[in-house]
């Protein structure tokens, strides 16, 4: 919640073409967070009853009795410290089948270590907690979150509040139920206040959406009501005069569209189990069908990292990557099979130093460095390395929220949900249910669009520990994994199936520099094949109009299953998908189509 004072001059926003977005300039006047940029305080001292004051109790949005299981869609303008997101969240997991859609908009986000910050000051908001340990990170675009076993979804939009609004308009099917307004005052924020910014907001409305807005300007309050809201004064004396408060009664062509009450799965590694508790957390009934049983396929590794295979180009691949990383990260960050190690990916050459270099001025401008803590990717020297973590490379670009999942116990985990039931045989062959693929390289005979996708073999190895320091998980050419008993070692990448001993041989070369040049004992190794794409990049949406499919996730699947799962949801539930519309492209399954017309079908893996 935001009060005023006077204006002040704000910093320019960093180049579109960049993901990294700038965050928001706080200085702290005691325990009240104030901008540097808008030179105003985020919320009065009485900032949660002003909450109730001006947006919930004018609208009456949770007067109505409870919802029936019906999802309520709240969006706001001006995301700041939570603190709306958070109180909302709280109304609505008082009732017993409430859920809540949560959408904002923000263009500067706070940095970790002021949602740090807000967590010590409000310890009785679950939501505030739980922004802190796991905050949105400092990129452009769309992010997705989702709280309380499924009944909490989160998106949050960084960028200019126009932008986001035009794209969200585009690409969301459901109608908005309640609208806050919570911008800093129009003389400060005008950017916020544009006229074009009420027509997005008038077209994601519904008859009967509310609006509210701390702020009572006449401006505001003709425009709200030439895009066709209904518009009164809301007298908050002796606090302040007035707020607004309105209802939309303009034309609306935004019908709320129904979910499917059942979906069938056809596939029980990673993208089918993400996909189907993601889908269950959403109330829908899940048919897991795999004649082979659970994680038997690529899935069936006990040790894989997740990490961010980061690309320096600023491609929607690149974007997508990004994204998947630090989705994953929110979604599994519950799961014991998931354990928090860090990692690090080690540049052993000059080019590959300036490659890292490159990814860090990307993600991370030098700019900001000195002052912003705790941020989710750092560049480390030779001197840093050997000092921080006794390793000797070039550099290192070091990701200190990185995990190791084991594949197979995650996928049992994911499936042990009341409403997924698993069936151990192939799913029948002719159904009218709605249905999500994710069979790997099988999942060619399911479809009729034509996917160049195929299995590439693997394999990683188990040995003991040995005297060389290896402090955290090292990534990047393959990966080794330490850890009190054995470590983990891999992972071959074999067009064709090579003999054991032979990839048992390449995962030891490969990683020499790291386990030490004494004898190695081997303890065991496991072998999958991996189903990949022809460009490397996974398979992931519509096929038509009651068909989805996720597969080809390669030796990503730990970060891009995960995300996969949450854009298939929102397009089954008419949600805007976590990312940006240039991204979606790169990841259809249409995309080979034209591709085939040019050079035709480009094969993967040993010819059929």
């Amino acid at each position: 919640m935001k009060t005023r004072r006077a204006p002040s001059q704000r910093r320019c926003p960093d180049p579109v073409s960049s993901p990294f977005i700038e965050p928001a300039r706080i200085t702290w006047r005691g325990d009240a967070p104030f901008s540097e940029d808008f030179d105003d305080i985020y919320y009065a001292e009485d900032g949660e009853r002003e909450v109730h004051r001006v947006f919930f109790g004018p609208a009456g949005i949770f007067e109505q009795g409870d919802p029936k299981g019906q999802w309520l869609t709240v969006a706001e303008l001006g995301f700041g410290s939570g603190l709306n997101f958070a109180l909302c969240t709280e109304r609505v997991l008082a009732s017993a089948q409430g859920k809540l859609h949560f959408i904002s908009f923000e263009a500067h986000p706070l940095a970790p270590a002021d949602w740090q910050r807000l967590a010590e000051l409000r310890p009785h908001l679950s939501m505030c907690q739980a922004l802190a340990e796991r905050p949105l990170p400092l990129l452009r675009g769309w992010h997705r979150r989702q709280f309380a076993q499924g009944r909490i979804q989160l998106s949050v939009y960084h960028g200019q509040a126009l932008e986001g609004l035009k794209d969200f308009v585009q690409r969301q099917l459901q109608p908005v139920d309640a609208w806050f307004l919570d911008g800093f005052t129009p003389s400060k924020n005008p950017q916020m206040w544009r006229p074009e910014i009420f027509q997005r907001i008038a077209e994601a409305s519904r008859q009967g959406t509310s609006i509210t807005t701390f702020t009572a300007a006449g401006d505001v309050r003709r425009r709200l009501q030439g895009v066709g809201f209904e518009m009164d004064k809301v007298d908050q004396r002796p606090f302040k005069r007035h707020s607004l408060c309105g209802f939309f009664r303009g034309p609306s062509e935004r019908p709320t569209l129904q979910a499917p009450s059942e979906i069938w799965v056809l596939g029980a590694g990673v993208a089918g189990c993400t996909v189907a508790r993601q889908l269950a957390e959403l109330d829908i009934s899940v048919r897991l069908y795999d004649p082979a049983g659970v994680a038997k396929g690529g899935s069936k590794m006990d040790a894989s990292a997740l990490h961010c295979r980061l690309l320096g180009d600023g491609s929607p691949a690149g974007g997508f990557r990004v994204q998947a990383f630090h989705h994953a990260l929110a979604a599994l960050g519950d799961y014991s099979a998931c354990r928090h190690s860090g990692a690090i990916q080690l540049a052993l050459k000059a080019e590959e130093r300036h490659k890292l270099e490159r990814i860090h001025d990307l993600y991370f401008p030098e700019a900001y460095r000195p002052t912003l803590t705790g941020h989710w990717l750092r560049l480390l020297n030779d001197q840093e390395l050997h000092q921080e973590l006794g390793l000797n490379a070039q550099a290192g670009l070091l990701f200190p929220h990185a995990r190791v999942v084991n594949l197979k116990q995650l996928c049992g985990q994911l499936i042990d949900h009341p409403r997924i039931e698993f069936i151990e045989q192939r799913a029948p062959a002719r159904h009218d249910m709605p249905s999500v693929i994710a069979s790997a390289s099988a999942s060619v005979e399911m479809t009729q669009v034509p996917l160049e996708i195929g299995d590439v073999h693997g394999q990683l190895d188990w040995i003991k520990p040995t005297t060389a320091h290896v402090p955290l998980p090292i990534v990047g050419n393959g990966y080794t994994i330490p850890n009190d008993d054995s470590w983990t070692i891999g992972s071959s990448y074999e067009y064709r199936p090579w003999a054991p001993e032979d990839a048992s041989a390449e995962n030891v070369a490969r990683n020499r520099r790291f386990i030490g040049q004494g004898d190695i004992h081997l303890l065991r190794h496991r072998r999958a094949a991996r189903c990949v794409s022809s460009d490397r990049e996974p398979v992931i949406g519509r096929l038509d109009e009651r068909t989805w499919i996720t597969t080809a996730h390669g030796s990503m699947g730990t970060s891009s299953a995960p995300f996969a799962a949450a854009i298939i949801a929102s397009d089954l539930l008419g949600w805007l998908p976590p990312i940006a519309p240039e991204v979606a492209p790169a990841i259809s399954p249409q995309r080979f189509i034209a591709r085939q017309a040019r050079r035709g079908i480009k094969y993967v893996g040993p010819k059929p």
